[in-house]
């Protein structure tokens, strides 16, 4: 007997309000039972879009074509009761879900509303926070628990409505890299445990590629691979033979599959997916060739002049709770600063504390220069109508000819203008930079996560900043787009701007930062160039320093095996 798809569409396309293209365009795919299906793609692809539809009451307002089925039946003309309960959603930002305010609350809600008895509702809480590891936060107020706690909430809330898929939007996007370990382990354990179907979209695609069944390769709102883990770099590499260029995605993939697209041997189909088969394929490659070690010097950074000191700084939200117990920081000018940490080791404060939003108890604060502040969540910068608005309102109060000249990356053509076009004529240059154009007469609420963390930080360098206090800015982003990003912030720092930012992207930071530093428990721990840093840490380092350590020397960045190898003739 043929298995019904738990999940099906067939011929999707959509289009949003005022736009002549479509987000998504003849997607066709279906999934069985017990799957666990990974969907990627750069930001802006129609990932989001595409998991919408699958939850009845988000499909998002516009034109739209195709049909959707869960277990056979045409989703749109389901029970709303049967598709809340069978069809379960996470989205990326924890705190948009929550609507209770405790947690034990928050896990019964779900249950409430489609008419639970109150036993069952009782039985069903307990058994569910035994299985997530809950019982210690149980009775917590929610505004207490940390991102991790949130989403693991989230999920957990979901999962009591006993689903037979669960839906995922970058669910991890917020999550620092054990946090996002514990909650992908959850996940997995879930699929496994229980057979729940999972349509997972993300970005970071290190540790969920590893636990896929399929892989779902999406790009400017196309479906156009659909193949096993082991798979991606066959399709990644015969799209760029077709069209001579990477795919967006490529990037983003795991250090194993890039290292092995870049030196693996001819007659090799398949490639390693996780750290483990990574390491045994490059021991194999390395024992070959007799190779221990590589030469790669790291060109460093000539330091400037300390731009911003902090002096053993303390900080409490309230007496007694300390954030801050003896922050002490010197960032020279001209350069990228990285800090990281886990979730609740103070970071984010420490950004607030250094921009001067909030007021330290002890120590010194020395900053030259203006200093702007950019926050997680990139909708509460968000005013206005439209993405163009966004940018004209941060100039009504702002000279816009001494701002595009603190602006060196965009092309500006008049710069004296007193006729007023100067302003039109600097946000559409920074609209074209951002890749924000084709949605200027967008709402800034309908853009993807990443789009809408660039025009956050688009809003922020209209005011002329010396000094750029980010905090996660990678957030959302593709890994195409981040090496734009870093681009532009190198040449913002080769301009005599400094960069600050606080960041659990790993990749992002080893490739670009000059300087990294270590903050836990309110302290930074450890502080060093860059190439120092990850080769000194265990847990907070990159996948690719994970994969080489023992076996290829001075290896932190997949750039380093691919040049290694290649050097000692694997390619």
């Amino acid at each position: 007997m043929e298995q019904t798809p738990v999940l099906a569409c067939e011929h999707i396309s959509f289009c949003y309000p005022r736009q002549t293209e479509n987000a998504i365009e003849d997607i066709s795919f279906a999934m069985n039972d017990g799957e666990f299906v990974v969907l990627c793609g750069q930001s802006g692809c129609g990932k989001t879009t595409l998991l919408r539809h699958f939850k009845k009451n988000q499909i998002p307002f516009g034109t739209g074509s195709g049909r959707l089925y869960y277990r056979g039946m045409d989703l749109e003309q389901m029970d709303d009761r049967r598709c809340a309960a069978g069809i379960g959603y996470v989205g990326q930002n924890p705190d948009t879900q929550l609507v209770t305010d405790k947690v034990w609350h928050e896990l019964a809600f779900g249950l409430e509303n489609l008419g639970v008895p109150g036993q069952q509702i009782r039985r069903r809480t307990a058994e569910i926070a035994q299985y997530f590891g809950m019982e210690d936060w149980f009775h917590k107020p929610v505004a207490e628990l940390s991102g991790g706690q949130k989403q693991i909430l989230n999920l957990a809330s979901v999962v009591i409505m006993q689903p037979g898929v669960l839906l995922l939007d970058e669910p991890t996007a917020q999550l620092d890299p054990i946090g996002t370990r514990r909650f992908l382990d959850t996940l997995g354990r879930l699929n496994k445990d229980m057979g729940t179907a999972v349509l997972l979209s993300e970005q970071r695609l290190e540790d969920v590629v590893p636990m896929a069944d399929r892989i779902l390769i999406m790009h400017q709102g196309k479906l156009i691979g659909d193949t096993l883990p082991n798979r991606c770099a066959n399709v990644l590499a015969d799209y760029e033979i077709l069209h001579g260029a990477k795919l967006p995605i490529a990037s983003a993939m795991p250090v194993a599959v890039r290292a092995w697209q870049g030196c693996h041997k001819a007659g090799e189909e398949e490639s390693p997916v996780s750290i483990r088969e990574g390491r045994s394929w490059l021991f194999t490659h390395v024992q070959k060739i007799g190779q221990e070690s590589t030469d790669r010097q790291q060109a460093e950074k000539e330091q400037g002049q300390t731009v911003l000191s902090a002096e053993h700084i303390t900080f409490a939200y309230e007496k007694g709770r300390k954030v801050l117990t003896d922050f002490s920081l010197q960032v020279p000018g001209g350069g990228l600063f990285a800090i990281l940490g886990g979730n609740g080791s103070g970071k984010s404060t420490a950004l607030k504390v250094m921009a001067g939003i909030y007021k330290q108890g002890r120590g010194k604060l020395r900053v030259q220069g203006k200093v702007r502040y950019l926050a997680q969540n990139p909708c509460s910068l968000f005013t206005e109508l439209t993405v163009k608005e966004e940018l004209l309102v941060m100039l009504l109060y702002e000279n816009a000819a001494q701002i595009a000249d603190t602006l060196p990356f965009l092309q500006m053509k008049e710069k004296n203008s007193k006729s007023g076009s100067i302003e039109n004529e600097l946000v559409e240059e920074m609209l074209d930079y951002l890749e924000l154009a084709k949605q200027k007469d967008q709402n800034p609420m309908d853009l993807s996560g990443g789009q809408q963390q660039r025009l956050a930080l688009g809003k922020m360098l209209l005011t002329g900043s010396d000094i750029l206090l980010l905090d996660e800015p990678t957030k959302g982003m593709d890994g195409a787009f981040k090496e734009k990003f870093a681009g532009w912030l190198r040449d913002i720092c080769d301009h005599g701007k400094t960069v600050i930012l606080v960041s659990h992207d790993m990749d992002f930071c080893a490739e670009y930062a000059d300087m990294c530093g270590l903050l836990f428990d309110g302290q930074m721990i450890s502080r060093g160039s860059t190439k120092d840093f990850f080769q000194e840490n265990t847990f907070y380092t990159t996948p690719a320093s994970r994969m080489a350590r023992g076996i290829l020397k001075d290896c932190f960045r997949t750039e380093d095996i691919i040049s290694a190898l290649q050097k000692a003739g694997c390619s």
